[in-house]
């Protein structure tokens, strides 16, 4: 998902604001940015590529204002692409997030129609489509609503977009699918893709659901229903969090800082997510059928569930990619619970799953870290992971919480919670040993060592698996060194054809019924020329360089998720990549 920020109001600062809004949104990753203001007879505006950074902006005063931060989809990485983009006449500004599937068709009319087309995007056919409607479209106080809301019905496609008309000095919004919500304040209104956004001006907020249309002016703000054309009540919300300052303290990045606030986010979680975790145990023992979904991470928190509740709680649960639900959903129904894991709570395939679900019966319990954001408003129970703001694209801290949570439910489900929570606190001081001194001087010197490797391979089984595959990714994503992830069982089945004198093999190693195993598969590279290297509590004689993390039964999956963050950290950094915004890459995956 990508960032967007509009104001109108009282106010003649609408550039600034809208500045200041999209580098709240910088952390969601973006490779392009732009700004539009209402100012004399056409829209002025500026479009950047890169990122915002210490950027000032140019533009004159106004009171309306409209600005957007892009991952490119349809069209290059270049400022004709970037977000707003015009109308013909530059009387509107548009922003965009998501992707129009019908925009070949749409194109081909518009060029027809006349309108002269600068840029490669689909979201500029928006704002030309909604200029041609506007003509045909009967003047008066809702005019843009309107046109806005019939362009709206020609797209196919998960889309929210904003457009500015600065001749009516109005903001109009619709979206279905990626999340919009609106700011109240007595200098004027706001429209933002993430609450966060609007934390520096007001905590009087409201959602914007699927289906609706917003219509904002400087005194008012309406919402309608796009299917019947109906204006429908507004449903305020007190938004919660405090602003995050854009501080990283003491750390040169937010992932190191977000690293490094793991051991004291996990100390803290038993006592504050107890109740949370005894209600979710119960939940799941009354229901026949448990499905734990996710993406990324949060789905490889969800295949380490599968195996931590078959251990420690004797409970069967499966699990599946948000993206790949619909091979399971014949066997979802009333007495099904959808436990569903998203750090942002806006992934749109986990969002699309849940809903099916839904359809079929089942309850859905949500583990999130924001409140109010659409998975939690669809969840019937809600887990707040409660790490605060995520600003770094990888997934550090945020994993960790899940892990840890469905650690503490599974236990909890076998009457050992508080053994439990006794493990979680020694997982934290564990993870405390990784971030300084000797340990993380290793990790440091193995870092330097794969830096110039163009490929590396991990190996697990049973929960280590899940970990192997999330190794792999926070190694890839940040460092962008191939790696895979793979299950140690696999290797004589085709995957021992990519080992080659001198390639890097990690070996995840816990003191559990797997580690002969693993150890045998780890033996089997280093016999091909692998440089092994062991996610262990002991050293053994098939590890070239090992990286010692404590036997904690079966809280060890926690520990063993944090060598691959610093890992990748450190490779980034070496390489010459910014840990915080991996390329390509944004925080909440809003487009399918």
């Amino acid at each position: 998902m990508c960032g967007i920020f509009g104001y109108v109001g009282a106010r003649s600062d609408a550039a600034q604001l809208v500045l200041r809004g999209l580098s709240q949104l910088e952390y969601r990753g973006y490779d392009s940015w732009g700004i539009a203001v209402g100012a004399g007879e056409r829209v002025a505006f500026e479009r950047h590529v890169g990122k915002i950074g210490a950027a000032s902006c140019t533009l004159p005063d106004s009171g309306l204002g409209l600005g957007h931060t892009r991952w490119a989809t349809n069209g290059g990485v270049t400022e004709e692409n970037a977000h707003p983009q015009l109308d013909c006449g530059a009387h509107l500004a548009l922003v965009h997030n998501g992707i129009v599937a019908n925009d070949a068709q749409l194109r081909v009319a518009l060029v027809r129609a006349g309108h002269k087309l600068r840029s490669q995007t689909d979201t500029e056919l928006i704002a030309h489509l909604i200029e041609d409607l506007l003509e045909q479209t009967e003047p008066g106080p809702e005019r843009l609503l309107r046109a806005t809301i019939a362009a709206f019905g020609k797209l196919r496609g998960l889309n929210a977009i904003v457009v500015m008309d600065q001749r009516t000095r109005e903001l109009v919004a619709a979206k279905s699918g990626s999340p919009l919500v609106l700011g109240f304040h007595a200098t004027g209104h706001f429209v933002a893709s993430d609450q966060a956004a609007l934390l520096d001006h007001t905590r009087e907020a409201a959602i914007v659901e699927d289906g609706q249309a917003v219509l904002l002016t400087r005194e008012r703000a309406r919402v309608f229903d796009m299917a019947r054309g109906q204006e429908l009540p507004l449903r305020p919300v007190t938004l919660d969090g405090e602003p995050e300052p854009a501080s990283r303290g003491d750390h040169p990045d937010y992932m190191s800082k977000e690293t490094h606030e793991q051991p004291e986010l996990l100390r803290g979680l038993s006592e504050r997510a107890r109740g949370q975790v005894l209600e979710l145990a119960r939940w799941i023992e009354q229901s026949r059928d448990v499905l734990m979904i996710g993406c990324g991470s949060a789905m490889h928190a969800a295949l380490a569930a599968q195996h931590l509740f078959a251990r420690v709680a004797g409970k069967r649960v499966h699990w599946a990619a948000g993206s790949e639900v619909e091979c399971v959903l014949p066997f979802v129904s009333s007495q099904t619970l959808v436990v569903a894991l998203s750090q942002s709570g806006e992934t749109m395939d986990v969002l699309e799953a849940v809903r099916k679900a839904r359809a079929r019966g089942a309850r859905i319990a949500a583990l999130t870290n924001v409140s109010g954001s659409s998975l939690w408003r669809l969840a019937d129970l809600q887990l707040p992971l409660g790490v605060g703001p995520e600003r770094c694209v990888l997934a550090t801290k945020s994993l960790t919480a899940k892990l840890a949570l469905l650690f503490l439910t599974a236990s909890a489900l076998n009457q050992q919670l508080e053994a439990a929570e006794a493990a979680l606190g020694r997982a934290a001081e564990d993870i405390e040993g990784m971030l300084r001194g000797e340990r993380r001087a290793g990790l440091q010197a193995i870092a330097r060592m794969l830096a110039s490797k163009d490929h590396l391979y991990v190996l697990g089984r049973g929960a280590s698996y899940a970990i192997a595959l999330e190794t792999a990714l926070k190694i890839k994503e940040v460092s962008y060194i191939h790696a895979e992830g793979f299950a140690s069982g696999e290797l004589k089945h085709g995957v021992i054809a990519l080992i080659e004198p001198g390639t890097p093999c990690i070996a995840i190693a816990p003191k559990d019924a797997t580690e002969e195993d693993v150890l045998a598969g780890a033996q089997q590279v280093k016999a091909r020329g692998a440089v092994v290297i062991g996610i262990a509590p002991e050293h053994h004689a098939a590890f070239d360089y090992h990286i010692p993390v404590a036997d904690l039964a079966e809280a060890t999956l926690i520990a063993n998720a944090v060598p691959a963050q610093i890992l990748g950290y450190e490779l980034a950094r070496l390489r010459g990549h910014d840990p915080d915004m991996p390329r390509n890459l944004a925080k909440s995956v809003t487009v399918k």
